[in-house]
């Protein structure tokens, strides 16, 4: 079947959802059936499926596959449903893919949520709980509200994102009646292909420049941070011992490798595992795994406790999951990053950074400053707090 030169985003209208990985493209149109769930707890998550699985298979779906968003938190809701209508597309498509004319929106204010000084001192008080708690790790978040005269396109805005993350994970789902989740992830939380897994933590992170010779010289420095290295490695083991009783097999490679996007260089590692349990789904998997140290923090209950009293916002789908599961069990499921709320009068921009011992009030401010930069400039919003290098 041919497409347009860009595929199936040609085809996204308000209200579908899409999501696209180095594997594979989905476009869904409407909901046949759908469950907005009480929390994201995993059992909840696995009866919902199951639930709606079922109802296709009675009703004559031919080819039920689940599409969702799984917000950061367990005791939020999370949004579940199987589209009237699946596209499909090959791996491949947004290799070459133009960005198109860059999008303009006019804005009547911007407000960072919370303050850059109130984040400063959220990773100053972090700092002072490595030495009272058990806390090893903690993520912490912000965003910036942009309230605008004319709603973002989500259409051109994912052109925009594709051009630059090609073979990153890129969605737009709706989330009510007329608002959306647009990102385009770097991260792989888990891709389940039969009985094998496939899972790709990232964590650790400096911003790239536009010097190529600085910008070498940033990657090389990231490779042998002590500070990023601790923090990758709090991920990589954590996920480890949840992956493990899983699967018969696992596979760790002894260190991480260092990837880029158009913003930010980070360190990746990947972790491939074969299922002891055939019958056990993406999204259960997922579910199993999530939150990570990646976007949470490490113990979880200590970082889970920590980002309630300090961040001062609440994250909504922010670092949770988006992805895709379908009758077999396999799919895959993205985390939640360099994304952004899209409603008629307001847009949200949302980025975190891991504090760790060592870590710099002002370098985790820059830091969520750099990984804002991707949605800013996809939605042409020109913006600079008191975080300096964010043009960097």
């Amino acid at each position: 079947m041919e497409h347009a030169p860009h595929g199936l985003l040609e085809g996204l209208k308000p209200g579908d959802a899409f999501f696209s990985s180095p594997v594979t493209t989905l476009l869904g149109r409407g909901a046949a059936h759908e469950c907005q769930t009480a929390d994201a707890r995993p059992q909840t998550l696995d009866d919902a499926a199951r639930a709606l699985f079922d109802t296709a298979k009675q009703q004559g779906h031919p080819d039920p596959i689940i599409m969702g968003l799984i917000p950061f938190d367990h005791a939020d809701s999370a949004r579940l449903f199987i589209p009237e209508e699946l596209l499909r597309e090959a791996p491949g498509t947004f290799e070459q893919y133009p960005p198109g004319v860059p999008l303009e929106t006019p804005t009547r204010t911007i407000t960072p949520e919370p303050a850059p000084g109130h984040y400063r001192q959220a990773v100053e008080r972090a700092l002072t709980l490595f030495d009272t708690t058990a806390l090893d790790k903690v993520v912490l978040a912000r965003s910036l509200r942009a309230r605008i005269e004319a709603p973002v396109d989500a259409q051109a805005l994912l052109k925009r994102l594709v051009s630059i993350n090609p073979q990153g994970y890129n969605f737009a789902l709706p989330t009510g009646e007329r608002e959306s989740l647009v990102g385009a992830s770097p991260e792989l939380l888990i891709r389940r292909e039969g009985h094998r897994v496939i899972a790709n933590p990232l964590a650790g992170s400096i911003a790239r420049h536009r010097d190529p010779a600085e910008d070498q010289r940033r990657a090389e420095s990231l490779r042998v941070s002590e500070k990023d290295l601790r923090e990758h490695a709090l991920v990589v083991e954590a996920i480890v011992a949840a992956l493990r009783p899983l699967c018969h097999t696992l596979e760790v490679p002894e260190g991480p490798e260092v990837i880029a996007t158009d913003r930010m260089w980070h360190l990746s590692t990947t972790l491939e595992g074969e299922l002891a349990d055939p019958g056990m789904t993406s999204l259960a998997v997922a579910a199993a795994l999530h939150p990570t140290p990646a976007v949470c923090g490490a113990p979880w209950q200590d970082a889970h406790q920590a980002i309630k009293a300090l961040e001062g916002f609440e994250r909504g789908y922010f670092t949770g999951l988006v992805g895709w599961c379908d009758a077999t069990g396999d799919g895959e499921w993205a985390i939640t990053i360099r994304c952004a709320e899209l409603a008629p009068d307001h847009v949200r921009v949302f980025a975190g950074a891991g504090v760790v011992p060592g870590s710099s009030p002002q370098g985790e401010l820059e830091e969520t400053a750099a990984k804002m930069r991707t949605m800013l400039d996809a939605m042409g919003l020109d913006y600079e707090d008191d975080a300096t290098n964010t043009t960097a």
